[in-house]
């Protein structure tokens, strides 16, 4: 049974999201093997803070602490985004990580986007399979931020779709 849920943030959560971001972000950013600068390292409240009033934040919780947080932003009328998913590498393979992403795809698809994109160091071997393993694969790769950056997608519909909104974030 699980000890934890699934909800959205709120902005009382802002505190708890920073702290888990920039733990989780510190674990990628070891594991770029590259001198590139993670921004999810220097964001601040407000910044959290927009994101839960502009856009859709879900976070995981026990016993009142945030375990880990995902957002969401739609691109297009058919593509939504993924950015800001992390997990307290304290609370790392529970299962935490893989609910958040199953509520935040499930969202997308409820809201009717045909795909969701994201991002992730392509060289981050468990990071790139574990993606795969949620049925996305790599569009494309980039070094747009000083490492190989892939564009990984999760088609939720066989309509088309325009991915290259994608290619901005």
């Amino acid at each position: 049974m699980k000890d934890y849920v699934i909800r959205r943030a709120a902005a009382a959560d802002v505190p708890e999201i920073c702290a888990v971001t920039k733990r989780a972000f510190a674990v990628y950013a070891d594991a770029l093997d590259a001198p590139a600068d993670v921004s999810a390292l220097h964001e601040t409240a407000d910044e959290v803070n927009k994101d839960i009033a502009k856009n859709n934040v879900f976070v995981a919780v026990s016993g009142g602490a945030i375990l880990g947080s995902i957002r969401w932003c739609a691109l297009s009328d058919s593509l939504a985004y993924i950015y800001r998913f992390g997990v307290d590498p304290s609370v790392t393979k529970a299962g935490i990580g893989s609910d958040l992403l199953k509520a935040a795809v499930d969202d997308c698809q409820a809201k009717g986007f045909k795909a969701v994109a994201l991002h992730t160091n392509s060289k981050y071997y468990s990071l790139a399979r574990y993606y795969y393993g949620k049925q996305f694969y790599v569009h494309s790769v980039t070094t747009d931020r000083g490492y190989l950056r892939a564009l990984f997608i999760k088609e939720l519909t066989s309509d088309p779709y325009d991915v290259s909104p994608a290619y901005k974030k």
